[in-house]
This record gives C-alpha cells, sequence and structure tokens, in this order.
C-alpha cells in the first residue's frame, strides 16, 4: 500500500513537471514573433552581402540554392542583376528601401514565378527608359504573392501583375515618376494598401473583382490616379487623390467611401455602371467634381453624405451631372453585327450632403 502511494506520487509530480513544461513552450510560442524567430521558420535563412561567412554575393546565386519555406536577407549595397524567382514559398528581406538597390539597367528587375512569395525591404529600378521593362513582372496564374515596404521609381511598370492572380496583397509602398504605379489584369480578391504614388502618369490601372483599395495616397498623376477598366464589385475606402488629371475613374459597380478628392481636374468618374455606392467621400476644389454614365435610368448610383466643398445647399441637396444609356436606336448604325443607342443628359442627387469635411486618415 505504501509502495503504490509512494508511485502515485512521482506520477502526480511528474505530471505536473510535464504541464508546466508544456505551459512554457506555448506561452514562448506566442510571445516571439513568428516572422522575427528564424529559429520558429520552416526553412533556413541565407544572406547576401556583408561580412558575414559563407555570404553569397549575387542574390540570384542565393535563389538558386533556397528551398521552399526559405528567407533570403540581403544587405545594403546596389545589386546589378535581374532576379527570376522560381522557388516557391519563398521570402527575401531588403536591409532598407532607401539602401538595399535592385538596379537592372534597363529590363525588367524581378521576375516573380512561383507563389507564395514575399519581396519587401528594396529600391528596385527596371530603369527610366520607359520601354516595356517593369520593376516588378508577377507571372499569371499565381496567388498569395505579396509585396511590401518597397520603393519602385523611374519604371515603366512599378509592378505589373500579369492575369488570373488571387489574394495578392500590395502594401506599404512607394511609387514615383513610373508611367504605370502598378497594372492588374484580371486579378481578383486582392488588397492594395498603404502605398504612395506621387509624380506617375497613371497610379495604379486595374481589370478584376472583389477587390480592396483602402488607404492609399495618388499625388500629381497626370492622368488617372486610378483607373478601374473593368470589373467590379470592389472597395475603394480611405484613399487620397490630390492634384491628379483625374481622381479615381471606374467602370462597373463599387463601393467608394471616405476617400478625399482635391484639386483634380475631375475627382471622380463613373462610367457604364449603376448601383455604386459613393458615400462620406470629401470632395474639395476639383475643376469637376464627378460625374457619371449609368447603363439604365432604373438603377441609379446611390450619393450620400459627402461632402462638396460648401456648407450650404440651396434646395438640400446636391445635383450631380450625367448621361444616361436610353433604348432608342440610333438612326444610323455604324456597325451592321451591334446595335447602339442614344445617349441623353440625368442627374443623380446626393439627398444629405455633409456640411463638414470628414477627417479622412493620412490628411493630417
Amino acid at each position: 500500500m505504501v509502495m503504490k502511494n509512494i508511485c502515485l506520487k512521482k506520477s502526480f509530480i511528474c505530471g505536473i513537471i510535464v504541464l508546466m513544461v508544456g505551459a512554457s513552450i506555448v506561452s514562448a510560442l506566442n510571445t516571439v514573433p513568428f516572422s522575427n524567430s528564424p529559429s520558429l521558420k520552416l526553412g533556413n535563412w541565407l544572406y547576401v552581402g556583408g561580412s558575414g561567412p559563407g555570404n553569397y554575393s549575387k542574390i540570384q546565386d542565393a535563389i538558386y540554392n533556397s528551398s521552399p519555406g526559405d528567407t533570403i536577407y540581403v544587405y545594403n549595397g546596389t545589386y546589378y542583376e535581374t532576379l527570376f524567382i522560381n522557388v516557391t514559398n519563398l521570402t527575401l528581406i531588403g536591409d532598407g528601401r532607401d539602401v538595399t538597390v535592385i538596379n537592372a539597367n534597363s529590363t525588367t528587375a524581378v521576375y516573380i514565378q512561383q507563389s507564395f512569395v514575399s519581396i519587401q525591404g528594396f529600391r528596385i529600378i527596371a530603369y527610366e527608359n520607359f520601354t516595356y521593362d517593369n520593376g516588378i513582372y508577377v507571372a499569371n496564374g499565381l496567388q498569395n504573392v505579396k509585396i511590401c515596404n518597397n520603393n519602385l521609381s523611374k519604371n515603366s511598370r512599378g509592378i505589373n501583375i500579369d492575369g488570373r492572380n488571387n489574394y495578392d496583397v500590395v502594401e506599404n509602398n512607394v511609387f514615383y515618376s513610373n508611367f504605370y504605379g502598378i497594372v492588374f489584369y484580371n486579378d481578383d480578391q486582392c488588397i492594395i494598401r498603404d502605398n504612395k504614388f506621387v509624380g506617375d502618369t497613371n497610379g495604379l490601372v486595374l481589370y478584376g473583382v472583389e477587390n480592396e483599395i483602402l488607404n492609399n495616397s495618388f499625388i500629381g498623376c497626370d492622368l488617372e490616379g486610378i483607373d478601374q477598366i473593368a470589373g467590379g464589385l470592389s472597395t475603394f475606402r480611405d484613399n487620397i487623390f490630390i492634384g491628379n488629371d483625374i481622381g479615381l475613374s471606374v467602370c462597373g459597380t463599387y463601393d467608394i467611401i471616405e476617400n478625399h478628392f482635391e484639386n483634380n481636374g475631375l475627382g471622380l468618374g463613373l462610367y457604364y455602371g449603376s448601383d455604386s455606392v459613393v458615400n462620406q467621400n470629401n470632395f474639395i476644389d476639383n475643376y469637376k467634381d464627378a460625374t457619371f454614365s449609368e447603363m439604365s435610368p432604373l438603377h441609379g448610383n446611390n450619393w450620400d453624405g459627402n461632402y462638396w466643398g460648401i456648407s450650404f445647399y440651396p434646395f438640400g441637396c446636391k445635383i450631380i451631372f450625367g448621361c444616361v444609356k436610353t433604348r432608342i436606336p440610333r438612326i444610323i448604325q455604324i456597325d451592321p453585327g451591334e446595335t447602339t443607342y442614344y445617349w441623353i443628359s440625368w442627374v443623380n442627387l446626393d439627398r444629405n450632403p455633409a456640411k463638414e469635411p470628414y477627417d479622412v486618415p493620412g490628411m493630417s
């Protein structure tokens, strides 16, 4: 009986020890950031530049010797090379987007050819000859590509994502003096947020549906800040458009909420669609605040609670001028295989215009 009690006590003590050790491990896992702890990552860390033993001198050599799950850290410096990233689940981290430079010398700088690739912390130059070269080119049919915290300046296209990509994230990058900052071709359910576009000819050109464009700044673009050429069902929220020829031009149906349009030639253009939600935006000192062309007079766009640069509205509402497509065929049809119809002038109303501008994030 005594022996049995002793065994029970030992088992009890062992159980407590196991629980305490397990709790310590769980606590450590919860307190150490996964992304900042090489020991917790699935793959290895490879290093380029610097003075450490075994460091690579070229980024591409490190890529060739990497495996899925690895992270490549690149020390500051200028690397004259073109990168081909053909390893899935690979992370490239630069020492800082002002001091770690990839200069491709007049050709595309980075080709991403696999899904689940992340690249961050670089200045990327295809170079400033405005041919069809890209800072970063993402091949079509990929998913979960993350491009974060980079400087993409003076390229033909800062980022070119070439079709049928899903779930990509483009975040906290600077785009300066590119012909196109970003071009998305038929890419869905992507997130573009916290980027800054300054002095590009076109900031963002977008084809696709269910994308989220959040908290970006478009300053001084020669043509459009954003040109959503085709698609729909995307959300534009908390973006700033200042001093562009056109702030936001969209074709389809969208949610356009809490954005700031100031000193643009045209603040917002809604084209070839209806049922867009345009709520709680600021329109201040644009040459023309907004216009629209609707496909049907029965399904107008929903304007509500926007600030239009004034505090008093004589009729209690703001009138927005545009046009609507009728069902009356044109007398003269140029293409016998396609019937065209007359368009007529039309108006939409913001029945609850705001009397004070909204505080849009990033304006202060």
